[in-house]
């Protein structure tokens, strides 16, 4: 095989790696130099970016290596090399072949980010793992791979580290790192290299390995190679075999991708309106894979390489290619466009894309370069409810076709995390909360690295899928479901009173957007927005009348005021009123609110969805000002007097209605006959209450408190719906809505919670984990130990629910020393025990083992007072104690008063 696969690469990389080392401290010599290989060589290469300014600061030793691997042509990598040959003094010869090297993505070639969102640490984070690589590949024993674990597990927590790091370490150490790039992974899955038991422990490849994980996957690759079994027998051979395996196959399938040359010069002449047309009417409806590959280039930019793709959305190449080729079809039909031809074959993916190779001569190297007017177009469309990620014909995020429409996540509607302070209640709810959205077992969520959850949780929130609030003493009925605020009414007499304006609390606000959501999913797309307000619209007045005729035939709405001018400034004086219906038609009204046609005093004739922005036309003998709108049902004689609290329609132009959603598309199903509401199963959404056992749970949730019951929920046996006290609106509680709190006991026990919150939610306790804990040692102290210990003793002097909690030990994992430890007794341990035990100082002694201690090691120490000396001889006062207790801070410095606990 040697004579075969190029290896003159192997040397030069690990000696320049060792080279490399020797900058760890004097980093600032490093760029200089690396400026200077790039300054001499301009006409060829270019220094590439490292921060938004252009300049660079700071680097690390991967990100060097990543200068010549990645996307560029081999005559400017060797220059490269040259350069670094050069100015490091590398004795090896420059390499003249580089099979088996995995390269990094042009755009993504370092390995940290730029300064505004790196952390403090990561640059030196990632030297640290270079040096901890080089020294257990160099010289393999218990503490250098100790070593190499805690770094690695460290780095991969970093912003921007992932399956790269373990590229950077094979193209260090070639002999003793194993590549888990894409193309590595997936053919190493494909040879069946890894036995049974690692392909579970490292899930199939399908997330990234812990550092001792790693090092098993190495061994047991490793292993098996020698069995000859295989074409390649060692880790370079497996790499170059499986690159090579990757750029056979894409040079197979469907040649027209790669095909780019003139590209520029074509245009199918789709407008941005043409091509929303069409994702709403065709590709959005089928929920196809070429919508979720849109809005995956979407999120990337508008442009994104196939590999870039497949790395963080999953797939491979030929899911892309064919949703390319699928989506380009489709649009030839729905456009009736001619065919595109070049070099004697027709290319069907140019009509939604603009291709392009990279600059250098990578040809496979492909990017999606999405067409200027269909990026508008998805821009102003809603994909909120697509997922951008791979999801094959049989497995949905590990979730069957069948399962997806059931409910599958093992969490109740109603659920309390309760325990003692520390234990990682809040730090819970992320998990409970991805696993409720992605309707998962929790156990399943849990097995997953959490920081990957965590951005999932952070992604879901910003979507507006879980909402979070915290209970405290004078949080009440009005900040929860719902109040009143002044405004100014909506008459259109401007020297009217000040009014009172019903609004919704952040649940019930919650609840509302959820039923929004939910609509989304149905079989018709109302296009509404995100929180859609109803407003009543009248077209010239009641009754038929030219106006409303015109309206109802061109989808728009138009209202006067024209004596104002098409522009109302701040200075305009409203002389013959208007001014509350104005400022409602021209600022306050959005895109995908609701509009209902006003007939007469109780009936409306029409509903709409707004769709296009304030408008002036001139080409109208009056009422000029105008909105276009989408007209849902028209025609209609429905009395609205009832949804609308019993209250006739007024005379004001525009004016916000006080009408439920729910109540308008019950108004559009009847008369549509369009099912609105999805036999799908629904997006879950969470909401999740901190501290819910410090607000007054009686006036908080009022009649809530029952509508919360999984019996109660709309859609239930038994659904309820309740007529609310200010808004007079009936409300109820979707059955994909689940509520999530936390409790800290410490606080307030559980024996003591209201006994109508008791019986609605299940709890579930969250007590101290020390085994977390379980390799953590400060000077020989094991804090796992001490913690239990101290936990039994609060347990037996006080109760269970005042232990202590692990996370309060965290930061010890990454910085065990002394400094840390004593700063966590001083700040937390010691003030948490004052509380706990009202400054019973001999019970807070008892606690940290003060009674078998000498006096130098214990935390609480008397001082005796000479009270002759204080008071004088002739003071005749009955002092029962003649001390008082005082913290003795030596001992916080003193290791031996950890120990003795």
């Amino acid at each position: 095989m040697d004579n075969k696969i190029g290896l003159t690469w192997i040397n030069f990389y690990m000696e320049f790696a060792s080279v490399l080392l020797n900058y760890k401290n004097n980093r600032n010599v490093l760029i200089d130099k690396l400026k200077k290989i790039y300054r001499e060589n301009e006409q060829y290469i270019k220094f590439p970016t490292f921060e938004k300014n252009k300049d660079i600061i700071d680097i690390d030793p991967f990100s060097v290596f990543g200068l010549f691997n990645k996307g560029i042509k081999d005559s400017n990598r060797k220059l490269i090399l040259e350069g670094i040959s050069k100015e490091f003094g590398v004795k090896s010869n420059i390499p003249l072949d580089f099979d088996g090297v995995p390269y990094m993505n042009n755009r993504k070639a370092s390995f940290f980010s730029f300064i505004e969102k790196r952390g403090a640490g990561d640059i030196d984070g990632l030297w640290n793992m270079f040096e901890a690589g080089i020294n257990y590949a160099d010289n393999k024993n218990d503490k250098t791979r100790n070593d190499f674990i805690i770094a690695y597990n460290n780095v991969i927590k970093q912003y921007g580290v992932y399956w790269n790091i373990t590229m950077g370490l094979f193209w260090i150490r070639p002999n003793t790192y194993i590549s888990l790039d894409l193309v590595n992974r997936e053919y190493i899955l494909s040879c069946d290299i890894i036995d049974k038991k690692v392909h579970y422990i490292t899930d199939g490849l399908r997330k990234m390995p812990m550092g001792q994980d790693y090092l098993y996957l190495i061994d047991n690759i490793s292993a098996n190679l020698k069995s000859g079994k295989y074409q390649f027998k060692n880790f370079v051979e497996l790499s170059s075999f499986a690159w090579t395996d990757y750029n056979n196959k894409k040079n197979n399938i469907d040649k027209e991708i790669n095909s780019t040359q003139n590209i520029e010069e074509y245009n199918p002449n789709i407008t941005k309106e043409q091509w929303k047309k069409f994702i709403i009417n065709v590709e959005k409806p089928l929920n196809s894979t070429s919508i979720k590959m849109l809005k995956a280039i979407m999120e990337l930019g508008g442009e994104a390489y196939c590999n870039e793709l497949i790395e963080k959305y999953g797939g491979n190449l030929d899911y892309y290619v064919r949703s390319t080729l699928g989506l380009g079809k489709r649009a030839k039909k729905y456009f009736n466009l001619g065919n595109y031809i070049e070099h004697g074959k027709e290319r069907i993916y140019v009509i939604p894309f603009v291709g392009k190779k990279t600059n250098e001569n990578n040809a496979d190297n492909f990017v999606y370069s999405i067409r200027k007017e269909l990026r508008e177009a998805l821009n102003e469309i809603d994909l909120s409810d697509i997922s951008p990620f791979y999801e094959n014909e049989n497995l949905l995020n590990g979730t069957t076709k069948e399962e997806k429409n059931m409910q599958v996540t093992d969490i109740r509607k109603n659920t309390i995390l309760y325990g003692p302070p520390g234990t990682g209640k809040t730090y819970n709810t992320v998990l409970y909360a991805v696993a409720i959205i992605e309707n998962k077992k929790l156990a399943d969520i849990k097995s997953e690295k959490y920081e990957e959850v965590l951005k999932r949780y952070n992604q879901y929130k910003s979507d507006g899928l879980i909402e979070f609030t915290t209970f405290h003493q004078s949080y009440g009925y009005e900040e929860f479901i719902e109040g009143i605020k002044p405004i100014i009414d909506n008459n259109e007499d401007e020297n009217s009173d000040v009014n009172y304006k019903i609004e919704p609390g952040v649940f019930k606000a919650f609840c509302d957007k959820a039923e929004t959501a939910s609509l989304s999913n149905s079989n018709y797309n109302l296009e509404l927005n995100n929180s859609p307000e109803i407003w009543k619209v009248s077209l010239e007045g009641t009754g038929e009348n030219r106006t409303r005729s015109e309206c109802m035939e061109n989808g728009h709405i138009r209202i006067g005021y024209d004596f104002y001018g098409e522009n109302i400034e701040d200075e305009t004086k409203f002389e013959f009123g208007g001014k509350n219906v104005l400022n409602a038609f021209i600022s306050k009204m959005k895109v995908g609110d609701i509009v209902l046609s006003c007939y007469s005093s109780t009936t409306i004739d029409a509903i709409g969805i707004v769709s296009g922005e304030y408008e002036w036309h001139d080409e109208y003998e009056k009422y000029k000002r105008l909105r276009k709108v989408k007209w849902i049902v028209k025609g209609i004689k429905e009395n609205i007097v009832d949804i609308n609290n019993g209250c006739s329609l007024t005379l004001s132009s525009v004016y916000r209605l006080n009408i439920s959603l729910s109540d308008v598309i019950n108004i559009i199903s009847k008369y549509s006959g369009v099912l609105l509401h999805s036999k799908k199963r629904k997006s879950n959404f969470v909401f999740i209450i901190d501290e819910i056992n410090r607000g007054n749970i009686s006036s908080i949730f009022g009649e809530l408190i029952t509508l919360i019951e999984e019996s109660k929920r709309i859609g239930a046996k038994e659904e309820l719906k309740l007529r609310l006290p200010y808004s007079k609106k009936l409300f109820g509680v979707l059955d994909n809505i689940y509520i999530l709190g936390t409790m800290n006991t410490a606080d307030r026990s559980i024996a003591l919670i209201d006994t109508a919150l008791r019986r609605r939610f299940d709890f579930v306790e969250v007590l101290p984990n020390e085994e977390i804990l379980n390799d953590v040692y400060v000077e020989g102290v094991s804090i796992k130990d001490m913690l239990k210990k101290i936990n039994m003793r609060i347990a037996a002097l006080y109760d269970r629910e005042h232990m202590i909690g692990h996370s309060y030990f965290i930061s010890l994992i990454n910085n065990p020393d002394l400094n840390t430890l004593s700063m966590i007794f001083k700040k937390n341990i010691i003030p948490l025990l004052q509380e706990y035990f009202y400054e019973d100082y001999e019970k807070i002694g008892l606690i940290l083992g003060d009674n078998n201690k000498n006096d130098e090691e214990k935390f609480i120490v008397k001082k005796y007072y000479d009270y002759n000396m204080l008071f004088g001889n002739n003071v005749d006062i009955d002092i029962d104690i003649p001390y008082i207790y005082e913290i003795n801070e030596e001992a916080f410095e003193n290791i031996n008063a950890y120990k003795m606990i």
